[in-house]
């Protein structure tokens, strides 16, 4: 799944919040879905912070919090390889989607501030 990323212009923002926003929408409720067992607490830890970068994001309108843009860096390479290992195995579909949705929200607010 690649992000797709809003061409440079003049509504680029605009439409960076307006997609990270559907995306949360469709974000799962409730406590991370079946992984696996030697993985599952990383990447539900990995979800935790995301997803508090992803809210505040949003909460601000489209502005990321202190912080929030190193720790989106930096978990940027963990979060694709969580997808790459979810990726292998059908039973962990709902998993899969979780971390691709967040993988898109954390490349969209990082072009955001490109």
């Amino acid at each position: 799944m690649t992000t797709l990323i809003p061409p440079p212009g003049p509504d680029r923002h605009r439409e960076i919040v307006s997609e990270v926003a559907l995306l949360w929408a469709a974000h799962h409720p409730g406590p991370f879905p079946d992984a696996p067992f030697h993985r599952r607490h990383d990447l539900a830890y990995l979800d935790f912070n995301m997803a508090g970068c992803v809210m505040t994001y949003l909460r601000n309108d489209g502005v990321p919090g202190p912080g929030d843009v190193e720790v989106l860096r930096d978990r940027l390479l963990e979060l694709r390889a969580a997808v790459a290992l979810l990726a292998r195995s059908e039973e962990y579909r709902e998993g899969l989607r979780v971390l691709r949705g967040l993988l898109a929200m954390a490349e969209l607010i990082l072009a955001d501030g490109a």
